[in-house]
């Protein structure tokens, strides 16, 4: 008995620390819902654009560097979606079911709660926190 309990403990830390890889399509989805996120309250602070740059980090973004996520890219998707409460919706619910598609509901969870939570939740924030939430796990 005590063999299968190191064996499934084993496995069950493998599971619990590995992190699915995400492709560049997956980073760009992730970074376009993250500048959508801090859409929400009309303004960019020092602490949300701190944590942006982190989540960039983090999923390997490195300015001057042709591979990852394109910034200019996600920027000008989301001030076009963003201009309607129709294309918003839309950009959101195509995002948010390719991340969880690929298995990184997770990751884009945390970083939007992490990028949001910076500079503290406006209600707009927590509505839109919360609606992802939702798209990304139900």
């Amino acid at each position: 008995m005590a063999a299968f309990q190191l064996a499934s403990t084993r496995e069950l830390w493998e599971f619990m620390t590995k992190r699915k890889v995400m492709d560049t399509a997956s980073q760009q989805d992730l970074v376009e819902l993250l500048f959508l996120a801090i859409y929400q309250d009309g303004h960019l602070s020092v602490e949300e654009d701190s944590m942006l740059d982190r989540a960039l980090s983090s999923l390997g973004w490195e300015m001057g560097e042709r591979r990852g996520p394109s910034v200019g890219r996600a920027f000008s998707a989301v001030r076009e979606a963003n201009s309607s409460e129709e294309g918003k919706e839309l950009f959101l619910v195509e995002r948010a079911g390719r991340l969880k598609e690929a298995g990184h509901s997770a990751v884009a969870l945390e970083w939007m709660g992490k990028v949001l939570a910076s500079d503290g939740f406006a209600g707009n924030e927590t509505k839109f926190l919360e609606h992802a939430e939702r798209l990304l796990f139900d």
